[in-house]
Formats: C-alpha cells, sequence, structure tokens
C-alpha cells in the first residue's frame, strides 16, 4: 500500500523535487509553509490524519500505511483527499 502511496504522489506534477542547494531560502521556506498549511487543512478535517517531519530543513508530511485491513481503495481516497486539500490551498496562493 504505501508504494501504491508513492507512486501516486510521483505522478503528481505539484509535487517538486527538493532542491540539492540549500541557500535557495525562500523555495525551502514557502515549501515549509504551504506544507505546514495542507497538513492542518487535512488534519481539520476530520477525514483522515497524517503527522509530519523535519529533515534536512524540510518539513515533510508523513502518511504511515500500516493497517492490515487497509486497502487500494483507502489509499486512493486517502490520496484524493490530499489532492482537494492542496487545490483549495494553491488556490489561495
Amino acid at each position: 500500500m504505501a508504494k501504491l502511496f508513492e507512486e501516486l504522489v510521483r505522478n503528481d506534477n505539484r509535487v517538486l523535487p527538493w532542491p540539492n542547494d540549500i541557500s535557495v531560502a525562500y523555495h525551502v521556506e514557502r515549501v515549509n509553509e504551504l506544507n505546514k498549511k495542507l497538513l492542518e487543512s487535512i488534519n481539520e478535517s476530520g477525514n483522515m490524519y497524517m503527522s509530519s517531519t523535519v529533515v534536512d530543513g524540510a518539513y515533510i508530511i508523513r502518511c504511515a500505511i500500516g493497517a492490515t485491513l487497509t486497502e487500494e481503495r483507502h489509499v486512493i481516497r486517502a490520496w484524493k483527499v490530499i489532492q482537494e486539500h492542496a487545490d483549495a490551498l494553491l488556490s489561495k496562493n
């Protein structure tokens, strides 16, 4: 299920690779700010819960798929929820 989620994320053109040159401070801060707002929006909706971590200055949203009863339809629905919240957030910015 985690591989399916990874595939969905990688195939979304809104997901950008993290810049190798961390001196691009504006980009880093802007992406971190958007990720924080996205996570807040998703969690406040009550549809699902995600967590976060920070790696090398990057604020990363985490999706843990570990329940044995999780099916593809659950992962696809979770991705749709994320996309809906991302679309709403990006339309405001």
